[in-house]
């Protein structure tokens, strides 16, 4: 039985399977240090909870590291964040209020239900169009869900939403993946930062094309906005926002997709109710909780402050893991269980307090309609070789998932 002091976020071992570690934290106090690290972990329902809704003691400043490349979650000298942060520009999601109360409110209205409402449409046929795809490549013996399922959608959905050409998805993807090894503190190489220039550099192009001339899409609606109230968001603030959605609307929902396949697989009695079920909405909540992409996010502690029973000092970065609260047995008696029909509306798969997922109404669409198509379309899946896992602090996930398909 694995023991809490071998947990570490960044042993790739630990990363193929992190849930026996994280039920060994929960069964000690409500934050464990771990000295490898420099790091405090948080693995409990309801200190996530109080955590990630005490802004005014747990800074999201601590991304700001993440964001060069310079993760204190990896062993290493630790950079100076305050002074990172003073000289770094804005992100929706490394930004505390009121700063981060202002640049919410501006950059919200497009992914309100009703706004989110208006791509079912186009979701829809692209997750057409790729079964289509997954479809061909079995039949050939070439199918990867990752590859012609996962990967595509949620790209070709937000180049959809940003007004940007389809062609360019395979940027899309390079970026993001660039940006996802920044977050890991793996990825301050010559080649990522190159490719973080060339995304930084396009999305410059793109907002001052747009606020030039505005367009039928989510980067003009925001700059728009902010001209008429008169709150106006910088041309870097804006960048850093596009760069935000690309990471969060493409790697989640890919790593997401990802995780339900691997647990429909693994459990085939559930994949029975999700083709029968008429709601696939409960579905989505149960992925989210039982095995959520985002494993955890990372906190500055802005002075000495208690977590539980747990002193915590100033200066420390706390790890929040919302996938161990997910399995917390006091919040859910049966949390190792896979269960589709269980509806845990109170999850932190998409996180918690101010920083909530801006864009989890889009991942909940992408998602159940990705579902409903495969249940339709396909009669039968199998999996063809064992899933390769991602690597990643911050990410659960699949880069790989070789598979069979059966056309209904």
């Amino acid at each position: 039985m694995p023991q809490a002091t071998e947990y570490s976020p960044v042993d790739p071992a630990i990363q193929e399977d992190p849930y026996p570690y994280y039920a060994a934290l929960r069964r000690g106090p409500s934050a464990t240090y771990l000295e490898a690290d420099d790091l405090w972990v948080v693995p409990h329902f309801q200190s996530v909870w109080e955590v990630t809704r005490n802004p005014e003691s747990f800074s999201s400043k601590a991304l700001r590291a993440l964001g060069v490349g310079a993760a204190s979650v990896r062993r290493g000298p630790r950079p100076d964040i305050r002074e990172l942060d003073a000289r770094m520009a804005r992100s929706l999601i490394a930004t505390d209020p009121p700063d981060h109360t202002q640049m919410r409110r501006l950059v919200s209205r497009p992914f309100t239900p009703r706004s989110i409402a208006t791509l079912v449409p186009k979701v829809r046929e692209i997750c057409e169009q790729l079964v289509d795809e997954l479809i061909e490549a079995s039949e050939a013996g070439t199918a990867d869900l990752v590859q012609h399922l996962n990967v595509p959608l949620p790209v070709l959905v937000i180049a959809e939403a940003l007004g940007i050409p389809a062609e360019r998805r395979e940027d899309f993807k390079r970026w993001s993946d660039a940006l996802v090894g920044r977050l890991d503190g793996r990825g301050d190489t010559p080649e990522n930062r190159a490719e973080i220039k060339e995304m930084a550099l396009y999305f410059d192009e793109v907002v001052a094309e747009r606020t030039g001339r505005h367009g039928d899409d989510l980067i003009s609606w925001i700059i728009s906005g902010s001209h008429e109230s008169g709150e106006l968001l910088g041309s870097r603030d804006l960048v850093s926002f596009c760069t935000l959605l690309l990471i969060a609307g493409n790697e989640t929902t890919t790593n997401l997709l990802g995780n339900a396949y691997k647990a429909f697989y693994e459990h085939p009695d559930q994949y029975d109710l999700v083709r029968k079920a008429d709601n696939l909405g409960p579905v989505v909540e149960e992925i989210l909780r039982y095995d959520s992409s985002v494993q955890g996010i990372v906190r500055l502690a802005e002075t000495d402050v208690r977590i539980g029973d747990t002193l915590v000092p100033k200066d420390a970065v706390v790890m929040v893991l919302f996938a161990s609260a997910n399995r917390d047995e006091t919040r859910w008696p049966d949390a190792e269980q896979f269960r589709v029909d269980r509806e845990p509306l109170d999850h932190l798969g998409f996180g918690s307090g101010i920083h909530l997922c801006l864009g989890a109404h889009l991942a909940r669409l992408e998602m159940t309609t990705a579902f409903d198509v495969m249940r339709r379309r396909l009669r039968s899946f199998e999996l063809t070789a064992p899933p390769m896992p991602g690597h990643s602090v911050i990410l659960r996930g699949y880069t790989s998932m070789p598979v069979r398909v059966e056309a209904a």
